[in-house]
């Protein structure tokens, strides 16, 4: 996984313009490059500054994990979202095809995320400039 997880950085910082975030990704590609063939300095470099990195580049409302059978990747974190917009903390859910409300709360907060489910349950995370950000079936 090590040598999957520099290969995605590499790739992330090839266009990425936030310089915090892209230093951070070149010292994990250093710590992976310095670690060679020791195994647990590759792992140390998977679980520690690899994935810190890669949950970097998260969209809103999505997580970095690899999971015991090998596979890693960037997951919809939808028990938050769904929170979020319970709890009416800047996320509005919406059936598809419904009219979306106001972008503003009663109480005065905005609304930066409308989740719109379909009739199957598929999930589409749009921003309040109605650009979709992702999507989940």
């Amino acid at each position: 996984m090590a040598h999957d997880f520099a290969y995605e950085l590499r790739q992330f910082i090839k266009t990425d313009r936030d310089p915090d975030r892209r230093r951070a990704a070149m010292s994990a590609i250093s710590e992976f490059e310095d670690a060679g063939d020791d195994p647990e300095a590759l792992q140390a470099f998977v679980e520690g500054s690899g994935k810190d990195a890669l949950q970097a580049y998260c969209l809103p409302f999505m997580s970095f994990s690899s999971a015991p059978s090998g596979d890693y990747g960037f997951w919809p974190d939808i028990e938050w979202l769904e929170y979020c917009a319970q709890s009416k903390d800047g996320v509005i859910k919406v059936n598809a095809g419904d009219a979306w409300p106001p972008l503003w709360t009663s109480s005065g907060h905005e609304v930066q995320f409308i989740m719109e489910v379909n009739d199957h349950g598929n999930v589409t995370l749009y921003n309040r400039r109605r650009r979709e950000v992702w999507s989940c079936v």
